[in-house]
């Protein structure tokens, strides 16, 4: 599948669940052979990934994701991993309507509380973070302030 040049995606997510899911890919991996292997993460902002969708017709999209609750948090923001999003899913009361495979096990314990849940392959921490302050959103001409801090995920200029 193409990838888009046209936009990104930046997002948050803990760090734990990050770590997490790079084990999950890592079993995945060894267990399956004609699925794509990809890790789901909940979110609440349908309307970001329902744009990011619309605007992305059958194309991939960049992600790069913020780890927060991070235990050596920069003093200025970075997204230190980065993924490929393939697409989104409405959650069943809460949860994730797929395969519970594709969930990292740190997730367990999460409350059964998201609106959505997004979907994202080749995840990999970023040999080089990428400041935050180097991005901007979608259709602005201002980057983000160096100590901006994602709090939910956001559509931001292919970087």
């Amino acid at each position: 599948m193409a990838k888009t040049n046209s936009f990104a995606i930046l997002a948050p997510v803990p760090e734990m669940h990050l770590l997490s899911a790079l084990e999950t890919m890592e079993k995945l991996e060894n267990e399956l052979s004609d699925e794509t292997i990809k890790v789901a993460f909940g979110s609440m902002a349908f309307e970001v990934f329902r744009k990011a969708d619309e605007l992305r017709g059958d194309k991939e999209v960049e992600v790069l994701i913020y780890a927060s609750n991070c235990v050596n948090q920069p003093l200025n923001s970075e997204a230190a991993w980065q993924g490929l999003y393939i697409g989104h899913g409405n959650s069943r009361n809460g949860r994730y309507a797929g395969k519970s495979q594709f969930r990292p096990p740190s997730t367990a314990t999460d409350k059964p509380t998201w609106a959505i849940f997004w979907e994202v392959k080749e995840l990999k921490p970023l040999k080089a973070p990428i400041p935050v302050a180097a991005l901007k959103v979608l259709g602005k001409k201002t980057n983000f302030t160096s100590r901006f801090i994602p709090e939910g995920p956001l559509l931001i200029e292919y970087y």
